[in-house]
């Protein structure tokens, strides 16, 4: 083990399927669902609202990820103004006669007029809010509903996306890369899951140094070493944690079948599935012995990134049992708690709702754990054929159909409710398998310390110094080049822009146009990325004559 971390033992696989049906059985209170928002309130739209409790005048409030609808009596206290709903980002005063100070003309805040206080307007009603680039109030169909099942459909659908006007998706600040809101009536934790496999994915500037970037996932294939593996493991698991995160979007083990691909450097197998089998179990072993858990990723065939979400992939069972498999079941025989699914096609059917391929994962491979899309991978309710999680939650923006939810309330409810209530458990039961309820340490968007947390260690930093020379063969020594000695080499010359290059910032400036998806010469591009306080070759060569 890491010096300094106890390992976890999980609850066994039955006990926690048994506190999920208790707790599945008890998931009866109806939660509200806002609809029909505009762009600006994007992120709002679809959530379901969970009761908070009583302001002091009596009226019921409630609250989810940040958002909050609740009464207000009157803006700035004033008689004549008529009270209202609110729909804000700004949590009332639980004693208060106004809470809203800019009088409904906020930014992401909508207002309904309505007379009673006792409950929301449900139903079709006029709501004033932002629409547009413009600081005018629009009027707005908004629907308001209550959802019976409601807590349910809070675990199978993310949160935290957003799509501002005239851009690309967002995530929102102090928010990890997928998140479900926390149920606190039923003392369920919110999934605080991070990118990527190969370090703490620091997305803002202000995080950059605050976590080890260890060497990529293919480099550490390239040890063929599973104790440094499993250790690795343990390293992430232990800084994941004390980000608070309560999971690892990883590890990435698809075969390498195209050169080109990509995501080559996230995935963890090479090309050969006997050796990411191995790795593969030491991974997951080390970082779920911090008591966080897993997502074993890209199920399936995802190989290639070149038109990735169109493409389709022909596999016989023989080849996928013998090449494609071992890796994944490798992780689920070691109990991974999650696995994620593609974007591509398989014979012809996206993967995250492809009923044959997710069927040899749940039940010939024997997975107890639950699945969820790729961020943006979904393209049909495709829960009845095994898919368990919608992820992020937001549409992608893109096409006709670039805003549609098919996790939400509605698409659920058209569902059958096995299928909904053996996705809702499957989730439940890995809560319950890693004590998420105890160990979670914060729910977005309150979650901004831990990002800023510095969990690196001088331990952790050797360890990845370690890991990247393991992973380096000599093939070859002419004239006993190396080791490079003092008292025969006199002068280094070092050349070319490469030796001595920063590395890209998260947010993508430097990166050419600002292109999150672009590499640098330490790390690959998109979200396996990793940035850091790198030591140049220049640097380090120079440091070393001296």
């Amino acid at each position: 083990l890491v010096a300094g971390a106890a390992a976890f033992e999980p609850l066994p696989w039955d006990e926690a399927y048994k506190k999920a049906e208790a707790t599945l059985a008890r998931m009866t209170l109806p939660l509200i669902e806002v609809s029909g928002l505009c762009q600006k309130q994007i992120f709002a739209d679809g959530l379901l609202f969970q009761p908070q409790g009583h302001l002091e005048d009596g009226s019921p409030y409630y609250g989810v990820g940040g958002m909050y609808l609740y009464f207000e009596p009157s803006f700035h206290g004033k008689q004549e103004t008529k009270s209202r709903w609110i729909l804000s980002e700004t949590e009332p005063h639980k004693a208060r006669s106004s809470d809203l100070v800019c009088a409904g003309t906020c930014n992401k805040t909508a207002s309904v007029e309505c007379s009673s206080k006792d409950t929301p307007p449900l139903g079709k009603h006029t709501w004033l809010m932002q629409c547009g680039h413009s600081d005018e109030l629009s009027e707005q169909s908004v629907t308001l509903r209550e959802v019976p099942q409601g807590e349910k459909y809070t675990l199978l659908r993310g949160l935290g996306w957003e799509h501002p006007l005239g851009d690309w998706f967002n995530l929102r600040k102090w928010w990890y890369i997928g998140n479900t809101p926390a149920i606190p009536r039923l003392d369920i934790p919110s999934l605080n899951m991070q990118d990527a496999a190969g370090g703490f994915r620091t997305m803002w500037t202000e995080t950059v140094g605050s976590v080890t970037v260890f060497p990529s996932l293919l480099a550490m294939a390239a040890t063929w070493n599973d104790k440094t593996v499993f250790a690795f493991g343990q390293a992430l698991g232990k800084e994941f944690s004390a980000k608070g995160a309560n999971a690892i979007l990883g590890p990435s083990v698809n075969v390498h079948r195209v050169a080109r691909n990509g995501r080559n450097f996230e995935y963890m197998s090479g090309d050969d599935p006997m050796l990411g089998a191995a790795l593969a179990t030491a991974y997951v072993k080390g970082v779920q012995s911090q008591g966080i858990f897993a997502v074993v990723k890209h199920w399936v065939f995802n190989e290639q990134e070149t038109h990735r979400g169109a493409e389709s992939s022909k596999v016989d069972d023989k080849t996928s049992w013998e090449l494609y498999y071992p890796a994944f079941q490798a992780a689920v025989d070691a109990g991974v708690g999650a696995a994620m699914c593609s974007y591509n096609k398989v014979s012809g059917e996206y993967s995250c709702a492809n009923k044959k391929t997710l069927d040899d994962l749940h039940n010939r491979m024997g997975f107890k754990g639950f699945v969820q899309s790729d961020w943006w991978a979904t393209h049909s309710n495709s829960i009845q054929n095994g898919l368990d999680q919608e992820m992020p939650g937001t549409g992608s923006g893109e096409g006709p159909d670039g805003h549609r939810q098919y996790f939400d309330a509605d698409e659920l409810e058209d569902s059958v409710p096995a299928a909904v209530d053996l996705a809702a458990t499957r989730i439940l039961a890995v809560i319950y398998r890693y004590n998420l309820a105890e160990t979670t340490k914060c729910a977005p968007p309150n979650c901004k310390e831990y990002f800023l947390k510095h969990v690196g260690s001088p331990e952790h930093a050797q360890l990845a110094r370690r890991a990247a020379a393991e992973s380096i063969v000599l093939l070859k020594n002419d004239n006993k080049a190396l080791p490079l000695c003092t008292k025969s080499v006199k002068h280094i010359a070092i050349i070319g822009a490469a030796a001595d290059a920063p590395s890209y910032d998260p947010d993508g400036q430097g990166q050419g146009q600002g292109d999150w998806a672009q590499g640098d010469y330490y790390s690959g591009g998109g979200s396996g990325h990793l940035a850091g306080k790198v030591v140049t070759p220049f640097d380090g060569l120079g440091t070393k004559a001296r």
